[in-house]
């Protein structure tokens, strides 16, 4: 790789203040939280509901992380209703139908169970799923009437839509053939989802600790590859190729796990080898500085100075008179 030491950047060490610490923190977590549903959308548990759900209701079910911020309308699910990927197609999608899934997909209101009607009337319901006391994301389905529509609401909706009449014929088909579902057996439906939400809070707990003990490992990995490469030139490129993951994703799990930042962790290991070799009393400070796997003598001692408060020949000088 080219470039210099991803570790020996000085604007690496600067601190930072508590407000830009908390973004990164919640930053952080929500990737967290992302890849945690990510594992759930994959757990064959997850799997075979959906499955189960979807063939015995018809109805569409998607689990959405809130990390996302992009608006969905249940487009994956192989029960979408036909009159809303329809409606969505086009460049942008619906307008209306995008402010309804804001709605249940913002604020306060996506902690709690909550249907809506959208503006082509419509019912749909999204429950949240909790890990940790956060919603983390969503189960999502619905996309029916609760009564047969008519050839009037369709009219209605024409009108909103502002479409020629001409070129609505595939819409309005979609339209009056969407599912009709009684009141009472989609509230029990929603219900039934709503426990299903709470089996898988229990089950994010034990997927949540196998990502724990992943991104240990992952850390501990790091750690003995930087140790055998201590002093030679280590790329961030490099680095995270070796270890299989992306640089970011590296940086990010090696700060939750070590409280500190993967550059703060080499240049403090550079700087105890440095003291080491300085209490011999053998070589020059500046072969020491590139010895140790610095770049020049300046980024030594600022990285020296940084760490211990003074200058290598402050401590070479402290040291000895000791």
């Amino acid at each position: 790789m080219q470039g210099d030491s991803f570790l020996l950047r000085p604007t690496a060490l600067h601190p930072m203040n508590t407000t830009t610490n908390a973004a990164i923190h919640e930053t952080a977590l929500l990737f967290r939280h992302q890849k945690l549903v990510e594992r759930l959308q994959g757990a064959a548990f997850f799997q075979s509901y959906s499955e189960v759900f979807q063939q015995m209701t018809g109805l569409p079910l998607e689990l959405h992380p809130v990390a996302d911020q992009r608006v969905q309308v249940c487009g994956g699910s192989v029960n979408q209703n036909r009159f809303c990927h329809l409606v969505n197609r086009g460049e942008g999608g619906c307008a209306q139908c995008l402010m309804s899934q804001r709605c249940l997909g913002q604020g306060e209101a996506r902690s709690r169970v909550q249907s809506i009607s959208c503006f082509a009337g419509l019912q749909e319901t999204a429950v949240p799923l909790v890990y940790d006391g956060r919603v983390i994301a969503q189960l999502k389905t619905g996309q029916i009437f609760h009564e047969q529509a008519t050839e009037a609401e369709w009219n209605n909706v024409q009108n909103l839509l502002q479409m020629d009449p001409a070129e609505s014929k595939e819409l309005e088909e979609a339209y009056l053939a969407t599912p009709v579902m009684e009141k009472g057996k989609y509230r029990a439906m929603v219900t039934l989802l709503a426990a299903f939400s709470l089996q898988l809070g229990k089950l994010l707990n034990r997927l949540a600790l196998e990502i724990e003990n992943e991104e240990g490992n992952l850390v501990a990995r790091a750690k003995n590859l930087i140790e055998e490469h201590l002093t030679e030139s280590l790329a961030l490129d490099d680095l995270a190729e070796n270890l299989g993951v992306s640089p970011f994703h590296l940086c990010r799990k090696f700060k939750e796990g070590t409280g500190e930042t993967l550059t703060l962790y080499l240049t403090s290991r550079r700087v105890e080898l440095a003291k080491e070799a300085l209490l011999k009393g053998e070589s020059r400070i500046t072969d020491i500085a590139y010895e140790v796997g610095f770049q020049s003598l300046s980024q030594f001692n600022r990285s020296f100075h940084k760490i211990t408060g003074m200058n290598p020949t402050e401590f070479r000088r402290q040291e000895v008179a000791a």
